[in-house]
């Protein structure tokens, strides 16, 4: 009867160990799922990206319409759209510098601006964009991803190598 209580214990343990881990975050703040989005979408990690969206999120840049060098749009919805799109830009690594952050209504507000190397060694090309990101947080997932970016004052930085 002991062992089979322990064992009863141990599985129950495992169990609900298993479910925390998967509802991790629905137990976090707007503000910790939106900076783990920014950290998987700056690091290009789609699997984690993924794993904080839902079938209906959104990743719009309406700054992004009527820029002649950008000739798709930068509005999708769902996971595979998303991260199929991210990953058409050729972003080796992405960094953040937030100068101003701010969080209402299950929105989170960064603006500064983002450092984005395209390729890797020899041949990579860094550019700074200044940005306004605003991350919409329902359920413990990303609803929407909406970037306002100033692409008209990029500039390009030195690449690392």
């Amino acid at each position: 009867m002991y062992r089979l209580t322990t064992l009863s214990l141990a599985i129950a343990g495992c169990l609900t160990g298993l479910a925390a881990a998967s509802a991790d975050h629905h137990a976090e703040t707007p503000r910790a799922i939106a900076e783990a989005w920014l950290e998987a979408y700056s690091n290009q990690d789609f699997e984690e990206m993924t794993a904080l969206m839902t079938e209906d999120t959104v990743f719009v840049d309406p700054t992004s319409f009527d820029i002649a060098a950008i000739t798709n749009r930068i509005e999708w919805q769902g996971p595979d759209a998303i991260t199929s799109g991210v990953g058409a830009w050729g972003i080796n690594h992405g960094r953040y510098t937030i100068e101003r952050s701010y969080e209402s209504s299950g929105r989170v507000i960064f603006n500064g601006h983002i450092d984005v190397i395209y390729g890797e060694g020899e041949g990579a090309q860094a550019f700074r964009y200044p940005i306004t990101t605003i991350i919409t947080v329902a359920d413990g997932h990303v609803a929407e991803h909406r970037d306002y970016t100033d692409f008209n004052g990029a500039s390009r930085i030195p690449a690392p190598h």
